[in-house]
């Protein structure tokens, strides 16, 4: 008889939890895959792939809590690597096809890059990128009602 599906889950919660960030770090490359086409036709495909992104982001992180073990593994030391990725991946995009203004973002890129440097702690990281990381849930309201 089969293993009990849940038991199954938390026995390999690290493993699951990997494999979630590795998907939001592949999610990422599409997202800059499409700011290097720079098609604002794209921008309901970058809606969805935000949203799977994050997705992950939210289940990667309830699968590490539920590991017993409390293994670290390499891929779970670049999750918040990750989502950086993926915000700024995003960010690239709204720039490339035209959304937002490229000097103000280099600006406000170089400012992000200071803190990091000054107070690398992820959460003045996470403070200063927090306004990018709402930009696709505005664009999507914005200029695609539908997906808002």
């Amino acid at each position: 008889m089969r293993e009990n599906p849940r038991g199954w889950a938390i026995e390999n919660a690290k493993v699951i939890a990997d494999v979630l960030t590795g998907v939001r770090f592949f999610v990422s490359l599409l997202i800059i895959i499409c700011a290097l086409l720079a098609d604002r036709g794209l921008l309901p495909l970058v809606v969805c792939l935000t949203l799977i992104g994050w997705t992950t982001d939210v289940l990667d992180g309830k699968m590490a809590r539920m590991d017993r073990t409390g293994k670290k593994t390499w891929v779970g030391d670049m999750d918040f690597a990750t989502d950086m990725i993926m915000i700024y991946s995003g960010l690239l995009y709204f720039i490339a096809a035209g959304y937002l203004p490229f000097w103000p973002f280099l600006y406000y890129g170089i400012f992000a890059a200071v803190v990091g440097i000054i107070w690398p702690k992820k959460s003045f990281m996470m403070a200063v990128a927090a306004p990018i990381a709402a930009v696709p849930i505005i664009f999507s309201f914005v200029h695609y009602p539908i997906w808002g």
